[in-house]
């Protein structure tokens, strides 16, 4: 296979931008974009291209921003595109090299039926505990985006994971999961950041089907395995619009059409996030459930408790006392309750509140080679000492490191701290200093490894980072940094140091 430097070096700006507009005229929740904007210009920033491909870059965002009529959050992250072009990319002689995210695979590529589980798991529960650090200890406003917090904190879990190009193409699967398993606009930040991770551009047209049952209203002839045969429903395209036909059996046709009059009160979601309402039966040599689109389903963060509002099929003006239903709902790996009503006209619609994340109902396999090796508490107690480094090299002293509440970090941060002043000191450190600095982080690392594990690398400081990649280390010392650090990439030791790389286009 080859390297995304390699792909995409060779390819021409005008194939790079019809890709990301391609991407976004699929985009099925706008508020995504920011991701994919950011992660685009990422991709291409790593090629490492010369300054005359981003001239003519620059002059086709030009073309595309003056004559293409676009929606506001596709034209707002092409401006920014192209703002970040001409600011940074133009006004240097030539563009900095770019390091390229390095994929550290250490883990066997899966089983196919272990993919599934792992999707549901990260987007469904990891990574809410990723956001939760990430937004503990960096303010909200510094991501400026709430869909980029979400975005970095997928890209570190699934380098924490160590990946294999391999396995991360097989998680851009289109028939992995269903829209009971994932929300879509997760689903869609996925594969931005999994394409990035390859060095690539394009991306498969996102999937519509299949489709999963939300709900049956109370009295309708539906049978219990109603639901399996959502799953196995068709998309139609007709001169109407779009509609999802689910076929049933001849025995379930004739209870439906004992009625009169004949009328199927449900609703069901499909893989883009919309959702249909059941409008019509037909009978025949194949019977069939027709349902027509209401409208795309969001989820709302924005209180206490995230929300989701439904169409709901039961439009009767009047219901008799507290109107229950038997279960929760499940819905993209939540399951919610239901909390209000509201009448529009003839519509109904259907507040739910977030109740929990859906179980992972799967015996997972004892193979099972994605299995997180770490609580999320461990994640916040390492990002706490990330923090804390951070701002004891801006205020040039260790008091932050003195002020963490995990007493047992701070010998450790001390020591971290004086490897990166070795780095700062405007001369190459000597080797005997290196060593001893290192010598001292395993020692205080060892007092906390078996709760917290090594030191994650990337906790280190860019300054110490560099002290490896412009001394790179011989057999010995190379040996006590994988006693330390976990995660460290030797493979980056051979390459040359950049400048940072676009966090993204805004």
């Amino acid at each position: 296979m080859s390297t995304p430097t390699q792909s995409l070096r060779s390819s021409q700006p005008q194939s790079d931008l019809e890709a990301l507009l391609t991407r976004m005229r699929q985009r099925l929740y706008p508020e995504t974009i920011p991701v994919l904007t950011s992660y685009w210009l990422k991709t291409v920033y790593a090629a490492r291209h010369e300054r005359a491909w981003w001239m003519e870059l620059n002059d086709l965002l030009k073309q595309v921003l003056r004559k293409q009529v676009l929606d506001a959050s596709s034209h707002q992250g092409l401006t920014d595109i192209q703002s970040w072009v001409e600011e940074t990319a133009l006004r240097s002689a030539s563009m900095p090299s770019a390091p390229i995210a390095k994929l550290e695979p250490v883990r066997a590529t899966p089983k196919s039926d272990h993919l599934a589980p792992y999707i549901r798991r990260l987007l469904n529960r990891w990574l809410m505990a990723e956001v939760a650090c990430l937004l503990v200890n960096r303010s909200e406003s510094d991501w400026g985006i709430p869909v980029l917090a979400i975005a970095t904190s997928i890209e570190r879990l699934l380098l924490r994971d160590r990946l294999s190009p391999a396995t991360l193409e097989m998680l851009l699967q289109p028939d992995l999961v269903d829209p009971r398993d994932i929300y879509p606009a997760d689903a869609e930040i996925l594969t931005d950041v999994i394409l990035a991770l390859l060095g690539r551009t394009g991306a498969p047209t996102p999937p519509v089907m299949p489709a999963t049952l939300l709900r049956v209203a109370a009295g309708f002839p539906l049978s219990q395995d109603y639901g399996e045969a959502v799953r196995h429903a068709l998309l139609v395209q007709t001169r109407e619009g779009d509609e999802v036909h689910v076929p049933i059996g001849g025995s379930q046709a004739s209870e439906i059409l004992k009625r009169d009059p004949v009328r199927i009160a449900s609703v069901i979601v499909t893989m883009d996030g919309r959702c249909w309402m059941s409008e019509s039966f037909q009978s025949g040599e194949q019977h069939s459930v027709i349902y027509k689109p209401r409208g795309r389903l969001r989820i709302d963060f924005s209180a206490d408790h995230a929300k989701l509002v439904v169409p709901w099929p039961d439009s009767q003006l009047h219901w008799p006392g507290t109107v229950c239903f038997l279960g929760a709902f499940e819905i993209f790996g939540r399951e919610w309750h239901e909390s209000s009503w509201e009448m529009d006209g003839d519509s109904v619609w259907l507040h739910l509140v977030f109740s929990r994340a859906l179980p992972i109902t799967e015996i997972q396999p004892e193979d099972m080679v994605f299995r997180r090796s770490h609580l999320a508490s461990i994640d916040m107690a390492w990002g706490a000492l990330e923090t804390a480094l951070s701002n004891a090299l801006s205020q040039k002293n260790c008091d932050p490191i003195e002020q963490l509440r995990r007493t047992d970090f701070i010998p450790l941060g001390r020591a971290i701290f004086e490897l990166t002043k070795l780095a700062r000191r405007g001369r190459p450190p000597k080797r005997e200093a290196i060593e001893t600095q290192l010598g001292a982080i395993r020692y205080f690392q060892t007092e906390i490894s078996i709760e917290y594990g090594r030191v994650p690398w990337r906790i280190l400081p860019a300054p110490a980072q560099t002290i490896f990649v412009k001394r790179p280390p011989d057999h010995a010392l190379l040996q006590l940094l994988n006693q330390v650090f976990d995660g460290f990439p030797e493979a980056a030791l051979s390459e040359t140091t950049g400048q940072s790389s676009p966090s993204h286009a805004a």
